[in-house]
């Protein structure tokens, strides 16, 4: 999100931003340029070999305030290091450049000039064979920063009491939230089911979430999955209580379980931030009524209850739809443009986004800059998520074993680089429309009695190897991003 607080008005200039002139005028450099830039003729090449490659521009005489650098990007992907920066500003930032073979991606990076100047740093380290090219060099007044930075944290509770503890880096015990508000997380995700078989996940530990989450100064996203167990694309059953119901007592009963959920939260002085009306939605929900493989008649009738109830309650509180897959653009403009053209409301477009599923940084990058121009919504990617190990704790496979990206092998250090170049990606997407990432289940380590089935209270934790705390319930490395929207 672009915030114009303290913001200049005019742009620096840049020479030779897009590397169209030979020898490469306004630039310090031992890069070469080379044909088929990102829609450009040329490119900036740093290749590899014995030493790093910078290339630096000085900017000097500009009014003080916050700038955004923009850079388009990619390389071989093995590089060992690489990354935008602005230095010598006052306040430095850097931005890595995301291990993505031979595909454009753009990153972003802001600082504060301070000091009326400041210099445009294109960094690399790879070995011979290898490069790294950037192009359309841009900067621009505003601070690109996201302002959700968040974890679905739904197992807590049950974690809680069945004896599971959270501790810092240093393996001081403390209560999850506030480890986690300490190193900066600022909204968290609960999902709500109508009557779950464990009974966990309903509205009494939503409710006793919301008082614990306000004291830790923590906004509330609610995540309604109208079931009593788990929605996604691949299901979406309906609650029991409402099997034998007509359509019409279906929207119904979806309107006063969706009320009484959030009016509940408000009567109690924690109304919700943001609500999702159905979880990862992409094939419809509480079907066979809701589902959209002929139409979107139904599930449009179903959302737009969804929304009428929200906002009765609580009109300040936003309204997301969720879908899964990510990086397939093509399947957002399907279902959002049959959504709208039903008429139904909505704030804000959810997003799920895991690496190892929903295709490469380039068509994620793609989609959500796509659907924001073409929607005009602000876009959150509410679930991700990254394994920082191959091992499991509990004796109990987990669903991420050997889906490791390449050049993000699973560790507790790319776990954290994958987070932070999603978080780049997010940050880019235009017009400020990117609000942040949510990670998908922080809290959920391997404690007995709190697994993947909650109709089997003794099934395992098929997950434990992607949460943000490790083995030893330590806060690991990615948990610092929050500190750095």
């Amino acid at each position: 999100m672009i915030q114009q607080n303290q913001t200049p008005q005019t742009p620096p200039t840049i020479i030779n931003a897009g590397f169209e002139s030979n020898p490469l005028e306004g630039w310090e450099t031992a890069g070469i340029v080379e044909p088929e830039g990102y829609e450009s003729e040329k490119r900036l090449t740093h290749p590899g070999g014995n030493a790093p490659v910078e290339s630096i521009q000085k900017l000097s005489g500009i009014s003080n305030g916050w700038y955004t650098l923009k850079v388009w990007v990619k390389s071989t992907g093995k590089q060992k290091e690489a990354y935008i920066a602005l230095k010598d500003c006052g306040e430095d930032a850097k931005a890595s450049v995301p291990v993505l073979r031979e595909k454009w991606l753009q990153v972003v990076v802001s600082a504060k000039v301070t000091q009326h100047q400041c210099t445009i740093s294109l960094y690399s380290d790879a070995e011979e064979g290898e490069w790294v090219s950037f192009d359309n060099v841009e900067v621009v007044p505003g601070r690109a920063e996201l302002t959700v930075m968040g974890a679905d944290i739904s197992s807590l509770k049950k974690s809680e009491d069945k004896g599971g503890v959270y501790a810092y880096e240093d393996g001081t015990e403390a209560d999850a939230l506030k480890i986690l508000s300490d190193h900066g997380m600022n909204y968290a995700r609960i999902r709500v089911w109508v009557d779950s078989p464990d009974g966990y996940h309903g509205k009494a530990q939503l409710l006793e979430m919301a008082k614990r989450l306000k004291k830790n100064e923590i906004k509330l996203l609610v995540d309604f999955h109208y079931s009593d167990s788990w929605a996604d694309p691949g299901k979406q059953p309906k609650p029991a209580a409402w099997e034998n119901l007509d359509f019409e007592g279906l929207k119904k009963a979806l309107y006063d379980h969706t009320y009484d959920v959030c009016i509940s939260l408000k009567e109690q002085g924690t109304p919700p931030d943001m609500v999702q009306v159905g979880n990862e939605i992409t094939n419809g929900m509480m079907w066979p009524d809701g589902k959209n493989d002929k139409n979107f008649d139904t599930l449009a009738a179903l959302l737009k209850e969804g929304y009428r109830a929200v906002k009765d309650c609580s009109p300040d509180t936003l309204v997301m739809l969720h879908v899964d897959n990510g990086g397939n653009n093509e399947m957002y403009r399907w279902w959002f443009d049959n959504i709208i053209k039903q008429g139904v409301p909505f704030d804000l477009i959810g997003a799920s986004y895991y690496p190892y599923w929903h295709g490469t940084f380039a068509d994620l990058q793609s989609n959500l800059n796509d659907i924001a121009l073409r929607y005009d919504k602000d876009i959150i990617v509410v679930e991700t998520s990254y394994a920082f190990t191959r091992d499991d704790k509990d004796n109990y496979e987990n669903i991420i074993t050997v889906q490791e990206k390449p050049g993000y092998p699973f560790s507790p250090e790319n776990q954290a680089r994958m987070l932070a170049d999603i978080m780049t990606i997010v940050r880019a997407v235009p017009n400020g429309h990117g609000l942040g990432v949510m990670w998908w289940d922080a809290t959920w380590t391997a404690v007995p009695g709190n697994g993947w089935d909650p109709f089997h209270p003794t099934a395992g934790n098929n997950w434990e190897n992607q949460a943000l705390f490790d083995y030893n319930n330590r806060a690991l490395p990615a948990m610092n991003l929050f500190k750095q929207p």
